[in-house]
């Protein structure tokens, strides 16, 4: 108790360079964790517009044979046929598969008339969670029912239904045969779009658009048992339809199966350089801050010599001043801490309040940067007080009495 006295009445009579110390050590502190919670909004946002790619689900298309076969020339066109597609569900491998029929010259209006700049995708009712489409409240997407009745829904990109003003019970019409809107996706929608942005899309009930075009499925998505690989998915996958369309499983082109994994596993290390970067710049600013606590630490020792001199001279031990001194600096940083989170928190509310841009995600302060941004301070608190604090023990009270104050 009487060393805190000491130390508040040290600090009392000094508080500009206490004051000092304590806004290096918090601004240090706000702009770790304001870095690195927009470094995880950042990564949030952009994992989701990546999650096909890094989920499980493996894409098929048409493609065509590069190699001569049991008699067959090279160069011919593969394309699926659903029959031998659905049959896929009943290999132990898979767990589910989603057929999808594309039309890129549809014509697509309102109930005016106006034509609407969009295209048309016949997809089933397991195509919005194995693409991870994510619909807005009140949305729906494609279900089993309206598969069976060859119903006239359409579930529509954000982009067509803000252009074209259209709604959740709105009405279309493509081909001039007229849809209801059950569904919208939300604006950032996962996954990447493969060539067509899907904000213009309109996706029908794929037995409807059989209805309207006669067609071969233009792709596959294919999602695997839990415990199967990617590799033993695409392996499996090349085998199966090399064996009904009779081209050589060792062709690479005869089907496209890209292995999203490799791009996956690049995205995710970019995105976590970038919260890397983040985080390191805030952690520099406070080693700046620690150095700052430092500095007023060894100018607390220089100008307190005489005070020092004293105290020993008196019976005061080295243990003594030596723990006067850093209980003293890591009040100030404990101070700084605490004032520094405070305003981490409320600078993270300010943007939000303020609002920043799509890409940049939700700002959020996590459990994980908060322990380790404290951590990283007591460790430079210490630091930061252990060298002055000895220096100070280690003066001889003569020396130190001799000193000009």
């Amino acid at each position: 108790m009487m060393l805190l006295q000491q130390i508040y009445q040290t600090l009392f009579a000094h508080k500009l360079r206490a004051a000092l110390a304590v806004i290096a050590v918090s601004w240090g502190i706000l702009a770790v964790l304001v870095l690195v919670a927009l470094g995880e909004g950042f990564y949030q946002v952009n994992v989701k517009s990546f999650a096909v790619l890094m989920s499980d689900t493996q894409l098929a298309m048409n493609g065509q044979t590069t190699q001569p076969w049991q008699g067959l020339p090279a160069g011919r066109s593969i394309t699926f046929r659903e029959e031998t597609a659905r049959k896929l569900v009943e290999h132990k491998e898979i767990d589910a598969v989603s057929v999808l029929y594309f039309k890129w010259d549809a014509s697509v209006t309102d109930v005016t008339g106006r034509t609407i700049p969009g295209y048309v995708r016949g997809a089933d009712q397991y195509y919005s969670e194995l693409r991870n489409v994510r619909l807005q409240q009140g949305s729906r997407g494609i279900n089993p029912s309206d598969m069976a009745n060859h119903s006239r829904v359409a579930v529509i990109g954000w982009q067509l239904a803000k252009q074209a003003n259209l709604g959740i019970g709105s009405e279309l019409k493509v081909n001039g045969v007229p849809f209801t809107v059950v569904g919208l996706t939300q604006q950032a929608e996962g996954g990447s779009a493969f060539g067509r942005r899907e904000d213009n899309q309109v996706i029908i009930p794929s037995k409807t658009y059989l209805d309207l075009w006669y067609a071969k499925p233009s792709q596959l998505w294919v999602k695997p048992h839990e415990d199967v690989s990617g590799a033993l998915l695409r392996k499996s996958l090349q085998h199966y339809f090399a064996k009904i369309e009779h081209f050589n499983p060792a062709d690479p082109n005869a089907i496209w199966l890209p292995n999203f994994g490799e791009d996956a596993k690049f995205f995710d290390a970019l995105l976590r350089g970038i919260q890397t970067f983040l985080g390191a710049s805030g952690v520099m600013t406070l080693a700046v801050g620690a150095l700052g606590v430092a500095n007023i630490m060894f100018l607390s020792v220089t100008e307190r010599t005489r005070e020092i001199g004293v105290r020993l001279a008196v019976g005061a031990r080295q243990r003594d001043i030596l723990n006067h001194f850093i209980v003293e600096g890591c009040l100030l940083v404990a101070l700084g801490c605490l004032v520094g989170v405070l305003l981490a928190y409320g600078a993270v509310e300010g943007l939000l309040a303020i609002g920043l841009p799509a890409w940049l995600g939700i700002p959020e302060i996590t459990t994980w940067s908060l322990w380790l941004t404290v951590g990283v301070t007591i460790i430079l608190a210490l630091l930061a007080a252990w060298f002055p604090a000895r220096r100070a023990a280690r003066l001889t009270p003569v020396i130190a009495l001799s000193a000009r104050g």
